[in-house]
């Protein structure tokens, strides 16, 4: 299996920015945030954007969190850049602008999960560690034991053990990237390229699997919209001018609002100002976050 894999990767390994030699910790940092629940392709212009215009993390860390917001734009999930901004200053306050090549150290940084810390030990730092991401829970799911449809997956927890026990020594970064890769360019989640896998041969679902029903995602809506496209509107809109009334938000949200639009609005804001992506002033306006709002949420981080 590693053979193969290792074969196929040197033909067909994606040239993704992060992934350039010297490694940056700091890049896979910012990268690894941006993949969080957006497409690769999606990531790759924005974070050549983002590391033109914040090359160090001590640059980023320095930076206003109203121009951070803006440098997101195109991404979505606009919390991930708050995030991104928190840890850029923890990380220059405690660690001396280093990030830290250790588990726990990282897991205490904002917006760092067990994934984005093991993806940093095992790209940045080449430490032996297991990475899995959709692609690995798919793709070892699928090799090892029979998945009736293509959404099947084997429980997370296994998965996990069995990433660890198949990872070579020494070479993790190498590993965990080929599995991410064939995840995504040939055993993906609908209609996978068995005929193009080179562990075809071995796989336990190799061109066995049913399509999988199509399941509409639950979340919350309003006027028929999910609240997070709102969310993203609304900071949107912020990017374009610094401060805005309620009424004036409203009004370019949906054209002539009612009372319960204006009530909704003001209750979507008030979220956004809690985890930090808006200021909700006293005045009743709204805009992006205040350098002094800023000094606040730093002198408690």
């Amino acid at each position: 299996m590693r053979q193969r894999l290792r074969r196929w990767f040197a033909a067909h390994r994606r040239d993704l920015p992060w992934r350039r030699v010297p490694r940056q910790p700091y890049h896979v940092l910012v990268a690894e945030i941006m993949l969080q629940q957006t497409q690769v392709w999606r990531v790759e212009p924005a974070f050549e954007r983002f590391i033109e215009r914040f090359p160090t993390i001590a640059a980023l860390a320095a930076a206003p969190r109203a121009e951070v917001l803006r440098a997101w734009q195109g991404l979505g999930y606009n919390r991930r850049a708050v995030f991104l901004h928190e840890c850029a200053t923890v990380v220059c306050q405690q660690y001396n602008g280093v990030i830290p090549p250790d588990y726990a150290q990282l897991r205490s940084l904002p917006g760092v999960g067990d994934y984005t810390a093991r993806a940093i030990l095992a790209f940045a730092y080449e430490q032996d560690v297991a990475v899995v991401d959709v692609n690995v829970h798919r793709v070892l799911s699928r090799f090892f034991e029979l998945q009736a449809t293509e959404a099947d997956l084997l429980p997370l927890p296994t998965v996990h053990r069995l990433a660890a026990e198949l990872l070579p020594r020494g070479g993790a970064r190498w590993w965990n990237e080929a599995l991410m890769d064939l995840g995504s360019l040939v055993c993906v989640r609908r209609s996978p390229r068995c005929a193009a896998c080179p562990l075809a041969r071995c796989c336990a679902s190799a061109n066995s699997m049913q399509p999988a029903p199509r399941r509409q995602r639950q979340e919350p809506t309003y006027r028929g919209l999910p609240r997070r496209l709102w969310r993203g509107k609304l900071v949107e809109l912020l990017r374009q001018r610094p401060v805005w009334t309620l009424q004036e938000i409203a009004c370019a949200l949906f054209g002539t609002p009612t009372s319960a639009d204006l009530e909704w609005l003001e209750a979507l804001a008030l979220g956004l100002h809690r985890d930090g992506l808006v200021s909700f002033r006293q005045d009743g306006r709204v805009g992006l976050p205040s350098p002094e709002e800023e000094a606040a949420k730093t002198s408690a981080l």
